[in-house]
């Protein structure tokens, strides 16, 4: 009797939980529909506000919003334009956190579970999962100057064009009409010089538009990108083609200003800083145009690639881009682009203080293909995704230089470190190389060097996909290229982990298809052990690799993987170790979390530097008075000077303040390491041959052709019938546009399978 009501008491407690759990949930996703539907509002009323302002509906507005924040004694009437512009981007940034933290906290993993499985969804939810899915992963354009567009690319490029479109057209039209009924008075402004002056100030106001654009997709740990799912790498790709917009409208704005000075013989004003009536210096934006301009050229693909310090060096110069250009402009209105500048700048605080620490307890090796790993130690807690990448500096190389390298390990392995893979192409790769075997030569000379040369780097990331978006497909197919391997490495650790934890939504076919030029690089699959991972993994996935060995000279055996690997291990530690007994305990310093994953941190981080931002203007506006009816300039320079100073102490000082309290530990990224941890390594690394089967030992190797790619996916097709297998690439350019094509072929002409691809490209 008392076991059965027990029994009734637990069941209903139980229930209880489920309720209210199931309550939290509901609550949870309708707080992300509302923050969802405030992003696109906030976005679409900013896109909308740029599109009246050439208007008179637009100048209205512009009148009241003066009128209600204009008129302060405080804020000065620079403050128009921060509302109208700034404020959008600011909310949009936070609502886009705010969504990403409940997402985080409360994943709807129903949700995924019917995205991954069709068949338990309804007919109209299939229907739009394939559309949405298509939108984002269908290669329409696949040979271009921009290079593989999908609807999306599409979309944007459209949306913005349509934008700069109107805000000209706008513009022009009814100036040009004044210009050609005015009245030409002899010995004045004739009207084409009119017209030139007119269409060098319009070309000049639809810069700030552009320019808040391109500093969005930049920002490494943009809320705006991670909220759209954009990766770092494809938000990288939008930079450079809204690069490319914002240099042809900054050096149409100077062509058609110089040629109207020229034709009036007042080449001078061109390089005089003197303030016009409407707050506009000459020279300092000769200065910005000629930064950007050199940024421009060495960022070009053919300089790029062949001159990558002059490109990494030059773009450097964006501090003189927007210092000269906010001088050129004056304070106000900098209002219309500060939204992408001021976030691009707290995350540019953030990367400073994660990547200023030097990392300890690094090991590397050099492996028979001459790929170099790289084993980093990460703090407990540290979070990255299977695609996830980070950007390493070796001082001893080059102290400005920061090259990301995909990580190759999963987070579901729960180790103490994180790998990465170096093939050695360019000279900074190579000099790592060199540089690590040398010093094992110098050290088996003098074994007590304490932290040798090589491995003294630093660290900034992980950046990538917010999610692990392969999961949501049944079937993969993973093609990569050489070094294109090292992300879908961490995709298979990741997927053999997923099995063994039995979750539901991991894909159950995956084929692997890798281009090689040696046989010697297969030598990075070594360290996957499948069985290890899950004994059972058979059971419930279906794993296919085939490798195409492309060089002639390649060997027919695998005599060359038994030489010796490189192996050195620097934990380059403390003066303060200590050692007590049997064991050595060593305090190394790890790769800290990136501040900017952290959602509700900067939620706070940015309202602090907003509100330090907006303090001291008002204080330096209130106090110090600058006047902006000055001829001189003088007052006018020191007024956008004291900007860059409120921006600073808002991002450094009120920003940084919220971090230490925060987190009043965030400077330590100290951990302790006993001698046990190196001695169970070692042990492992010469008990490698007794180890189960690795992923090498169950290659299809071809040697000679490349793959077929027409064949490939045709056979994919059948065996896929119906379902939807996602595609990714990692490779060379040719690579992933032959992948491209036989998608696009596959899905309009055969419609037998839809391949969704993706693209994984490090190439920044």
């Amino acid at each position: 009797m008392m076991s059965s009501r027990l029994v009734k008491l637990l069941h209903f407690d139980d229930s209880l939980g489920r309720n209210h759990e199931d309550d939290v949930m509901k609550l949870a996703r309708g707080c992300k529909s509302c923050l969802k539907v405030a992003s696109w509002a906030v976005a679409l009323w900013w896109l909308t506000v740029w599109l009246l302002y050439p208007t008179n509906v637009g100048n209205v507005f512009k009148e009241d919003v003066s009128i209600q924040v204009g008129n302060s004694g405080f804020f000065g009437t620079s403050a128009t334009y921060y509302v109208m512009y700034t404020c959008p981007v600011i909310a949009l940034a936070i609502f886009a956190l705010l969504y990403l933290e409940l997402t985080k906290r409360f994943p709807d993993t129903k949700a995924c579970r019917e995205e991954t499985d069709d068949r338990k969804s309804s007919q109209l939810q299939r229907v739009w999962v394939t559309f949405a899915r298509c939108v984002w992963t269908q290669p329409l354009v696949v040979r271009s100057p921009l290079g593989i567009l999908t609807a999306i690319d599409l979309l944007g490029i459209g949306l913005v064009l349509f934008v700069v479109v109107c805000f000209t057209t706008n513009l022009t039209v009814p100036w040009f009409d004044s210009i050609n009924h005015g009245e030409e008075i002899p010995g004045l402004e004739k009207r084409w010089q009119a017209k030139l002056d007119k269409s060098g100030e319009l070309f000049g106001k639809v810069i700030p538009f552009a320019m808040t654009l391109l500093f969005v997709p930049i920002t490494r740990g943009s809320p705006i990108m991670r909220l759209i799912h954009v990766p770092f790498e494809h938000a990288v790709r939008y930079h450079r083609w809204l690069g490319h917009l914002t240099m042809v409208l900054i050096a149409t704005h100077g062509v058609l200003y110089s040629i109207y000075y020229y034709s009036r013989h007042e080449m001078h004003m061109v390089v005089e800083w003197r303030y016009s009536q409407e707050g506009i210096a000459n020279l300092p934006g000769v200065i910005a145009a000629m930064a950007g301009i050199l940024m421009w050229v060495t960022a070009l693909a053919p300089v790029r690639n062949r001159l990558f310090n002059l490109f990494h060096g030059t773009h450097q110069l964006y501090i003189v881009l927007f210092a000269f250009y906010a001088w050129h402009v004056g304070k106000g209105n900098m209002g219309k682009c500060m939204g992408g500048v001021f976030l691009f700048f707290i995350d540019r605080f953030l990367r400073m203080l994660q990547s200023r620490r030097r990392l300890t307890g690094v090991s590397a090796r050099v492996l028979p293909s001459g790929i170099v790993e790289l084993k980093i130690p990460i703090k407990q807690g540290f979070e990255y995704n299977a695609l996830s990448f980070l950007y390493i500096n070796v001082p001893g190389i080059s102290r400005l230089e920061w090259h990301p390298f995909s990580a190759a390990s999963s987070s579901l392995n729960a180790s103490s470190t994180i790998s990465v893979y170096v093939k050695p192409l360019g000279d900074w790769t190579c000099s790592l190389q060199a540089a690590i075997v040398e010093n094992l030569a110098t050290r088996s000379l003098g074994p007590k060097l304490e932290c040798p040369f090589p491995l003294k780097l630093h660290a900034e990331g992980p950046y990538g996909q917010e999610s692990n978006y392969f999961l949501r497909y049944k079937n993969l197919m993973l093609v990569a290229g050489g070094a294109g391997i090292t992300p879908f490495l961490a995709i298979l650790n990741d997927l053999l982990k997923r099995h063994q934890l039995k979750q539901q939504e991991a894909p159950v076919c995956v084929q692997v298809i890798w281009c090689v030029r040696s046989i010697s690089e297969l030598s990075t699959l070594r360290d996957i052990r499948p069985a290890q991972i899950c004994p059972s993994f058979t059971d419930g996935l279906t794993l296919e690799l085939e490798v195409f060995v492309t060089r002639d000279d390649a060997k027919n055996d695998f005599t060359q993987f038994n030489s010796k690997k490189l192996e050195f291990g620097d934990t380059c530690t403390d003066k303060q170790d200590a050692c007590k007994g049997d064991s050595c305990v060593k305090t190394i310093s790890c790769l800290t979390p990136i501040t900017s994953s952290q959602n509700l941190l900067m939620v706070a981080i940015v309202l602090a530097s907003v509100a330090g931002f907006i303090l001291m203007s008002g204080l330096f506006n209130h106090y110090v008075n600058t006047s902006r009816t000055s001829a001189q300039g003088l007052p006018m320079a020191l007024d956008v000077f004291l900007f860059f100073l409120s921006t600073g102490v808002g991002i450094v000082v009120f920003g940084g303040g919220v971090l230490l309290l925060w987190n009043p530990a965030w400077n330590s990224s100290r951990t302790n390491l006993t001698a046990d941890d190196g001695r169970m390594d070692i042990k492992l690394n010469m008990d490698v041959e007794a180890q189960p089967a690795t992923l090498m030992d169950m290659c299809t190797i071809t040697k000679g052709p490349r793959p077929q790619f027409q064949e490939i996916f045709e056979n994919a097709a059948t065996r896929y019938r119906g379902e939807g297998t996602g595609v990714l690439v990692c490779g060379p350019n040719g690579l992933r546009e032959s992948v491209a094509l036989q998608c696009r072929a596959q899905n309009f002409k055969h419609r037998r399978a839809q391949f969704h691809f993706h693209s994984v490209s490090f190439d920044l």
